[in-house]
């Protein structure tokens, strides 16, 4: 038995050995036809994709035994961007004639026994065409095994070293070997991939191992035929695809694809001459990073002269864009931003003094060049700042843009350091604390990128810190502080801490703001170096002696450094004990917001729900169960019903036009949207389409205005202000009952307009609810049962009881304000203005337009009124406000409008009282008549209550309420917690025990728990009326 295990693994040796390596013989050159194709897009037919295509002969020489020239003929690249796959590829002839000089420049590498190593090339071959050279020598990379056919290993590639399982079958009729290759992209020991943009974003590991929303793989396959000293590559394929689903969707992703081709020709004789020149070793197989340029990816452009291009680009913003906005418009910025990039500062600056006095290019200038994103920019507005060519708010605006858009490397933080200590900058502190807080977040962006940044950056804003605390400078400590915080460098935990009160510091003789923002400067430190900021947090938490709002801020940022599940039960056993309400039922209510958190990265607050449980809400009867509730609300959102398919629906196109009455001017906002839900119902075929929205502004037809005045006078002269004589129409005199009755006239065709279109909907609704009464009915006695204890008033305090003694209540309300509103109708007749405003145009035909408004206040009765009316001759269009303090727990208010304030009108009214046994706050508004498109969009709206009701909690109960009212009720069973009765048409809504954030300082009879300073108690006596 040994003896035929011996021979079979003879056998294997044998069989496998023969075709270890690739072979590529010294005396000759391999002539390959390469062919490569990049797209991305939608995986899906009939949607925009994007890409490019190479096409080349590639020559392969050997030089010595381990080193080889590679050499790219007649290189032909084309660009895709139509409707996959039905629109051809293009030729890129710009892109080709740039790279085509490059691309044929040979370059050597090194390879043996199948694998690459070191590439060398000229200094004049850029690192894109490097990238495109080592994505060919990928191709070349096999790490063949001789005893084995199926095997796993950690292979360097163009993306990394990654792990790659190998696969190799023999085909002895077809005389050729198969060998297949996969990578996972997504397990790699050193993967080479570069986040941009995302510096101000928090990294999740643990959302990334749960979703996985980027899935990257390539697979390679070989037909090789043997040959002499090993085997040669007779053709290879290779497929490498990238899926991104931003949105958790398993079919709504977007896919990156690259495909590769290598076939065999035929083998010459001629060798690859490298050209003259040093060849310069350029890594290894690994992709480099450019740092060339940035190209945006719109349009590709041929930059021969930068500064003339420039002034050609802005010549035609300038020329094309002064009535409206060329369609070219953000084609040429783009391409203005791109030529600003690759024009030296010297060049910029000649463009600058060439065009700084004329606004328009300013202007231009001023917008682009914060967005080029290179130091030189940065350089230049500060030179021109200090010279005194820009003012402070042109400055402030580019910075603050240029700030952000910049590479944040060693030179751009000195430069914004030496920006932020300048003299002329620190005398202006608006602009100061700009270029601070920017100097703090550049710190942030650099240390993101190089996390072993140093602390040294931070050195000039310690110093700064450490003065400010000497000298006792508020604001600059504050502002100290929050550079600290946004920067977030460990380095500055030690400052931060000599600001932290009860930490055998000082800062407790601090304002209370310091201590604040000192606390919140540890946040983006928290993120970092957790373990560092948790134990100074949770002594501050738990500190009694601090004021409670700084405990309640170091609550937060505890729970910024994720804490275990031994420091979270210490914590809560600490807050069982707790004295403090504040502090206690902030931590509670911030722990139960916590697990309402469906992230993954917080999964071990989920985990410690078993301790939470037991925090025990301080002014609660029962102790809140987090774990149902959040089970209870997961299990009603998976019984929701699926979406059905969406069909393919036309485009929506809308325009709206308003014109602005007296100034002649209109304006039109025009939007057009298509997206691609017709083709799949997820979350990202929505978004993706074609939109756009258009505005604009012209003037209207008519008079041409001069100028706008608005003025105020306020005191015994304001009646004297007035343009036009405000008068009340009184309805019991004969002009004012013809009025009244013309305008029913008026109201009453209308109503007859909206009735005859809704009256089939109205005759269906009517029917449908004669069916049910009785089934309402039954339902409504229940439930009134179980409301009973909440709904009715005492009958001897502030508010009636509710029911048939309502209507006395609010009939008694309603009859004293009417009886304010008989005694006298218009204040104005009694009592001058006690202030008046007017808003007039000034027409080049000298016609007097405009709007005035008037406030009278009678103090006796505690009533103010305002009118608002048109200056024009012959309109009577007026808005009427009256409102009167009835007693100090009755407010009433009359808000009337149309001509002479009698076609629309709505009155609110708000009391306080009791609800049950608990303090409460009711507040009813009714409306005599109401705009035609408000009662249309409300009904509208109604239909979608009853699901949004279901969703925050609501219980929801079809009654027979009053028509033309709604009513809000408020009660406080507990200084956390609330209980909401809403009454409006056809429906009830209620919530009980409702937990509130923070206590609210309201005992059980109605008085503040918190003291309120004498003067201003004072104040609201003197002036508001007691009952």
């Amino acid at each position: 038995m040994r003896a035929v295990v011996l021979a079979l693994t003879v056998a294997l040796v044998e069989k496998y050995s023969t075709f270890s390596v690739p072979e590529f013989a010294l005396d000759k050159t391999y002539v390959y036809k390469y062919e490569a194709l990049l797209l991305g897009g939608l995986p899906h037919e009939g949607l925009a994709r994007a890409g490019i295509k190479v096409s080349s002969k590639v020559l392969l020489s050997a030089v010595t035994e381990h080193t080889f020239l590679m050499k790219l003929m007649d290189p032909l690249l084309h660009e895709y961007a139509g409707i996959w796959p039905k629109d051809p590829f293009v030729p890129a002839t710009k892109l080709t004639s740039a790279l085509a000089a490059q691309l044929q420049i040979p370059i050597k590498f090194e390879y043996t026994n199948g694998v690459v190593g070191k590439v060398f090339a000229p200094a004049g071959v850029s690192p894109t065409v490097m990238n495109l050279q080592r994505g060919i020598l990928n191709i070349l990379q096999l790490n063949l095994k001789k005893t084995q056919n199926i095997y796993e290993l950690q292979e360097a590639g163009v993306q990394g070293v990654c792990r790659t399982h190998y696969v190799i079958n023999e085909d002895p009729k077809a005389n050729h070997i198969i060998v297949t290759k996969s990578k996972d992209l997504s397990h790699c020991q050193e993967r080479i991939i570069k986040d941009i943009g995302l510096a101000y974003t928090e990294r999740c590991a643990e959302c990334t191992e749960r979703v996985k929303s980027l899935i990257e793989t390539a697979t390679y396959n070989y037909i090789m035929k043997p040959a002499a000293a090993g085997v040669l590559i007779a053709e290879a394929t290779v497929e490498e695809v990238h899926h991104f689903s931003p949105l958790n969707e398993i079919h709504g992703a977007a896919m990156m694809e690259a495909k590769q081709t290598l076939a065999f020709v035929e083998i010459e004789k001629t060798p690859v001459v490298p050209i003259k020149a040093d060849y310069l070793a350029r890594g290894s197989l690994q992709y480099e990073f450019a740092t060339e340029i940035l190209q945006t990816p719109i349009q590709l452009m041929k930059i021969s002269d930068a500064p003339a291009q420039i002034i050609e680009v802005l010549k035609h913003l300038v020329a094309n864009n002064v009535a409206m906005v060329h369609d070219d418009a953000p084609l040429k910025f783009v391409q203005l931003i791109q030529l600003l990039r690759v024009a030296t500062l010297e060049n910029i600056e000649a463009i600058w003094s060439q065009f700084k006095d004329k606004p328009v290019y300013r202007r231009w200038l001023l917008d682009a060049l914060p967005a080029v994103g290179t130091p030189v920019i940065v350089k230049l507005l500060k030179e021109k700042f200090l010279a005194g060519e820009l003012t402070i708010p042109e400055f402030i605006q580019a910075l603050v843009v240029a700030l952000q858009m910049v590479t944040a490397d060693l030179e751009t933080i000195q430069l914004t350091a030496s920006l932020a200590l300048h003299e002329k900058i620190a005398t202006i502190p608006a602009l100061r604390e700009v270029v601070m807080l920017g100097y703090g977040s550049m710190i942030a962006k650099h240390c993101v990128a190089v996390p072993t940044c140093p602390a040294e950056l931070l050195g000039p804003i310690h110093e700064i810190a450490a003065e400010a605390i000497s000298k006792n400078d508020i604001p600059e400590i504050t502002l100290a502080l929050k550079v600290l915080g946004n920067a977030g460098h460990p380095a500055s935990l030690k400052p931060i801490m000599k600001l932290l009160p009860g930490l055998r510091t000082a800062a407790t003789s601090l304002p209370l703001r310091i201590q604040v923002d000192a606390i919140l400067a540890l946040r983006n430190i928290a993120k970092k170096e957790p373990k560092l900021v948790q134990p100074v947090a949770l002594q501050l938490v738990l500190d009694r002696a601090l004021h409670p709002e700084v405990r309640m801020v170091a609550c937060i940022v505890l729970f910024e450094t994720k804490p275990s599940v031994a420091l979270i039960s210490s914590l809560a056993g600490a807050l069982k004990l707790e004295t403090n309400m504040h502090v206690a039922s902030f931590a509670y209510s911030h722990i139960k917001s916590l697990t309402r958190i469906t992230a993954p990265d917080m999964a071990a607050v989920f985990e410690t729900l078993a301790v939470v449980r037991n925090i025990e809400d301080p002014t609660a009867e029962r102790i809140v169960p987090l774990v149902p509730e959040l089970f209870a609300s997961s299990s009603i959102s998976s019984e929701m019903p699926p979406e059905a398919p969406v069909r393919a629906a036309a485009p929506f196109h809308k325009t709206l036009c308003l014109a602005v009455p007296y100034i002649e001017i209109k304006g039109c906002i025009e939007v057009h949207s298509h997206n691609a839900a017709f083709i799949r119902n997820d979350p990202l075929f929505y978004i993706i389409g074609q939109h756009s929205a258009h505005a604009s502004v012209a003037r209207a037809e008519g008079p041409a205005v001069e100028r706008l005045e608005l003025e105020v006078q306020v005191g015994p002269r304001a009646a004297e202000r007035l343009l036009k004589q405000i008068s009340l129409i009184d309805e019991e005199t004969p002009e004012g009952k013809a009025f009244l009755l013309k305008l029913r006239e008026i109201l009453e065709n209308e109503d007859k307009n909206v009735r005859v279109s809704s009256e089939s909907s109205s005759s269906s609704r009517i029917i449908s609810s004669s069916s049910s009464s009785s089934m309402s009915s039954s339902r409504m006695t229940e439930t009134a049962t179980i409301m009973e204890p909440f709904r009715k008033f005492h009958k001897d305090r502030y508010m009636a009881p509710h029911g048939t003694s309502k209507a006395v209540s609010s009939g008694s309300t309603a009859s004293s304000f009417e009886k304010l509103q008989k005694q006298a109708k218009f204040l104005g007749n009694a009592v001058p203005p006690v202030f008046a405003v007017l808003a007039r145009a000034v027409r080049v035909d000298h016609k007097v337009l405009g709007y005035q408004l008037a406030a009278y206040f009678d103090k006796p009765n505690a009533r103010v009124q305002l009118v608002v009316s048109s200056i024009a001759e012959n309109d009577n269009l007026k808005i009427c406000a009256d409102g009167a303090v009835l007693s100090k727990h009755k407010v009433t208010a009359r808000v009337a409008w149309g001509p002479e304030c009698q076609q629309y009108a709505v009155i609110a009214k708000a009391e306080a009282g009791v609800l049950g046994e608990f303090p409460a706050a009711r507040l009813e508004v009714e409306w005599e008549r109401l705009p035609i498109i408000v009662t249309t969009y409300a009904k509208k709206l109604s239909k979608h209550i009853p699901m949004a009701a279901f969703k925050v909690g609501f219980k929801l109960e079809r009654v027979s309420n009053a028509d033309k009212e709604i009513e809000l009720t408020a009660a406080l069973p507990s200084q956390r917690s609330l209980n909401v009765i809403a009454r409006i048409p056809e429906m009830t809504l209620s919530r009980m025990d409702i937990p509130l954030p923070i206590a609210v300082p309201i005992n059980p009879d109605g008085t503040l728990s918190i003291q309120i300073d004498e003067d201003i108690l004072s104040w609201i006596q003197k002036h508001i009326k007691e009952e």
